[in-house]
């Protein structure tokens, strides 16, 4: 039998997970998981385990919501975020999967106003400090 390594979607409010449990939910499609992440908006957080920093992002303009933007993360490490984008330049996409733990702030339905989500991301950067003390350029 195979081990199970994947866990079933619990709520908005209880997602946290290392990169290694982002990249088994969309590896294995594990579907409450996909149902969920691609019908919503939202504010999410990226912590960096191995020096505590941290980035402020937001899905605003994906058709799939925050499903189809994590999965970007999952593929490159940096999601195009350019601090990001220098440190998997430098120590590779196995650095992410060591040290990276997605975290949901936030989350709306997909009818939610783009501007209202940018704003909601604007308000969690200023308050978790991530463009003085994090990976938030912007």
């Amino acid at each position: 039998k195979e081990r199970f390594v994947g866990r079933e979607f619990s709520g908005y409010e209880n997602v946290h997970l290392s990169f290694t449990e982002l990249e088994n939910i969309y590896v294995k499609e594990i579907s409450s998981w996909k149902t969920s992440l691609q019908n919503i908006k939202g504010i999410y957080l990226i912590t960096d385990k191995k020096n505590g920093k941290k980035y402020v992002g937001s899905a605003y303009e994906e058709k799939e919501g925050i499903w189809s933007r994590w999965n970007t993360y999952r593929k490159t490490g940096h999601g195009n975020n350019k601090q990001l984008i220098k440190i998997i330049k430098k120590n590779s996409l196995n650095y992410a999967e060591k040290n990276f733990n997605f975290s949901l702030i936030e989350y709306y339905p997909l009818k939610v106003d783009n501007n209202f989500v940018i704003e909601r991301e604007t308000y969690w950067k200023e308050v978790l400090l991530t463009r003085q003390f994090g990976y938030n350029e912007n």
